[in-house]
């Protein structure tokens, strides 16, 4: 899949991208693995377009964070946005961090998405 941000850098397996640091995820994982229902507030219409079907997507404010959401296919993370949602629906054992070396961002993203992509226990 195409990078909605940079239109010409392709998406790893996960849906990072590796110019940018923006991370594309299913809505149902993110619904999944939030500790609280999503709330999506005001937003307008993105100039972005879906990584899988292309079309234009809205830009919601999640936990009064920007994102672009193609309702059908998933949501689009601006590097760091991801870590905004997560801190502002409040999962506990989170800590705030100074933001990390741009040459770490990348690997962080990932394990990231790795680990939310672990499956979880009952």
């Amino acid at each position: 899949m195409r990078c909605p941000a940079c239109d010409d850098e392709q998406l790893s397996k996960h849906g990072a991208c590796r110019a940018c640091g923006g991370i594309w995820l299913s809505e149902e994982l993110v619904h999944e693995r939030l500790a609280r229902a999503p709330m999506f507030t005001g937003g307008g219409y993105s100039e972005r377009h879906c990584p899988a079907c292309d079309e234009t997507m809205d830009e919601p404010l999640l936990f009064d964070v920007p994102i672009d959401r193609c309702a059908a296919h998933g949501m689009w993370f601006d590097k760091a946005e991801l870590e905004q949602v997560i801190a502002r629906a409040n999962l506990g054992g989170w800590k705030s961090t100074p933001p990390p070396k741009p040459e770490d961002s990348l690997r962080m993203l990932i394990a990231a998405v790795g680990a939310w992509d672990r499956p979880k226990r009952s």
